[in-house]
């Protein structure tokens, strides 16, 4: 019976023997999957990872903070092209009147003094009338005067041929001592006074030339005053003058080289000075309109390097300067109004168009880390910061320009604070796996 008992002991301690090596054998081969696989926990709405040490040292993790370095920022924002305002020309008429003719369309190009439109001014035809008219009218009081003149000349050279020859025989007949000296005298006398009166004629006529020459003068230079004004030159003038003949059209001319950008005026259309007829652009630069987000409205001003891009030309860009930076934000949309001039390089920049713009804002001391530290999840930018004991923290951030191997932090990191620098791409696949 002893012997049982005791057989029966050994057979129980034999069974407790192996119930224990299987207990241990499930709990090591339980442990050893919980550490060697990372899992992820929401704690309190942030992504915590748990790595297990022989992860770690497959991962090879290095560490660094971020600091401030300077980075060659840039400021990225939309605009729109507009016409150099300085470059364009806005044509309109010097006179009021109808349109006869419209030589030009959008889209043309256009030389300086080419012809654009023209029309019949009744302003430019009145006061041609007027100047012909106080022309011929003082012509006509000239020519009247100068006839009586003239007429008085011949009587006057014909009584001086009398009174000479009737001198020069009084002066024979003394000689010979058959006239007497007081008749001589007499006929010297008349001789003279005939040629004084001849002299003061011809003194009178020169007299009424200059008169009338100067009474043309103040007749018709507020007339000419007033073409001058109407836009009619000194050539149009000579040649209405010359044949007499009016001509009131009047060619409105391109002031500048450029392409018509605008057309406001039509064929029979009554126009005047205050009237736009057509506006005239000169592309060989530029103007980009945009807006700069509050944020950024310390790093920009007047001179700073802009590059331009479009859909329309990929691969290719515009260089030009921000020419002008507003005094005030705008209050609804909390955005700066600049405005850059780029050099049109082909042409390929037309007013309406949408580009890209980048403003260098040159070296700024900004806070940073290695590039290598940022990855992306879920469309946001993360860093992973080491909490210890094998955890890391995801961490959201907004990064901003790069500058070499590093690259601004907008938001979500401060100063000092470590991050993994080296093993972000692996922590991030860890992360993905879980998922």
């Amino acid at each position: 019976m002893k012997r049982r008992f005791k057989r029966l002991n050994n057979l129980n301690a034999l069974l407790f023997l192996v119930l224990l090596g299987v207990c241990i054998s499930g709990c090591q081969k339980n442990t050893q999957e919980d550490v060697k696989a990372p899992k992820t926990t929401v704690d309190s709405g942030i992504n915590v990872i748990s790595v297990s040490p022989d992860s770690l040292e497959d991962i090879k993790i290095e560490y660094g903070k971020a600091s401030y370095r300077l980075i060659d920022s840039e400021v990225i924002t939309t605009g729109e092209v507009l016409a150099n305002a300085n470059l364009t020309t806005k044509v309109t008429s010097t006179v009021a009147g109808r349109v006869t003719q419209v030589l030009a369309n959008i889209g043309d190009h256009v030389k300086s003094g080419q012809t654009l439109l023209t029309l019949i001014s009744q302003d430019i035809e009145q006061a041609e009338s007027d100047l012909l008219q106080a022309q011929q009218q003082v012509l006509a009081d000239l020519k009247s005067n100068l006839i009586q003149i003239d007429s008085d000349i011949s009587s006057g050279q014909a009584q001086i041929k009398y009174s000479e020859s009737t001198y020069k025989r009084m002066e024979s007949l003394v000689n010979e001592k058959i006239a007497s000296r007081a008749d001589y005298e007499a006929a010297k006398t008349q001789y003279d006074k005939d040629k004084i009166n001849l002299e003061t004629l011809r003194t009178k006529r020169a007299a009424t030339i200059s008169l009338s020459n100067e009474k043309l003068r103040l007749q018709t230079e507020p007339i000419l005053q007033k073409l001058e004004l109407l836009g009619v030159n000194s050539g149009q003038i000579d040649n209405l003058l010359k044949t007499k003949k009016i001509n009131s059209v009047v060619k409105i001319l391109s002031p500048t080289n450029g392409i018509i950008i605008q057309r406001d005026v039509n064929l029979g259309e009554l126009v005047d000075p205050s009237k736009i007829l057509f506006t005239v652009g000169n592309f060989k630069t530029v103007w980009l309109k945009a807006d700069v987000y509050e944020k950024d409205i310390s790093l920009v001003k007047e001179g700073e390097p802009i590059e331009l891009e479009l859909d329309s030309f990929p691969g290719q860009k515009f260089y030009g300067k921000l020419n002008y930076v507003a005094d005030s934000v705008n209050q609804e949309t909390r955005t700066l109004q600049v405005r850059a001039e780029v050099e049109n390089v082909g042409d390929h920049l037309k007013p309406k168009m949408y580009a890209r713009m980048k403003i260098c804002v040159g070296e700024h001391n900004e806070l940073s880390v290695p590039k290598t530290a940022v990855q992306e999840a879920d469309g946001n930018k993360v860093v992973y910061i080491p909490l210890g004991q094998n955890k890391f923290k995801e961490q959201k951030v907004i990064v901003g320009n790069e500058n070499g191997d590093y690259i601004q932090i907008i938001s979500g990191l401060k100063p000092g604070e470590t991050v993994v620098t080296k093993g972000s791409f692996e922590l991030r696949s860890e992360t993905l796996k879980e998922s």
